[in-house]
């Protein structure tokens, strides 16, 4: 008898935790989103034109910063 080991990836509970984390490391970063912004959220490009809105900033030192944030995970 063979076990099943899933990795983290295939794991629901996992990456419903992971994508939690990263919504509240989202929202501790920037304040002016909402719970439902976030969640709304498609991909990493609608995230740097969201903060570049908010925030009054260019567009790449909004996407510096959202990469600086998100250190490789996916939105």
């Amino acid at each position: 008898m063979t076990a099943s080991i899933s990795s983290s990836a295939d794991d629901p509970e996992r990456r419903m935790h992971a994508r939690r984390a990263l919504h509240a490391a989202i929202r501790a970063r920037w304040s002016k989103f909402t719970d439902f912004e976030v969640g709304a959220l498609a991909n990493t490009s609608d995230l740097v034109s969201q903060v570049a809105i908010k925030y009054g900033l260019e567009l790449s030192r909004a996407r510096r910063d959202v990469e600086d944030l998100l250190k490789g995970r996916k939105i």
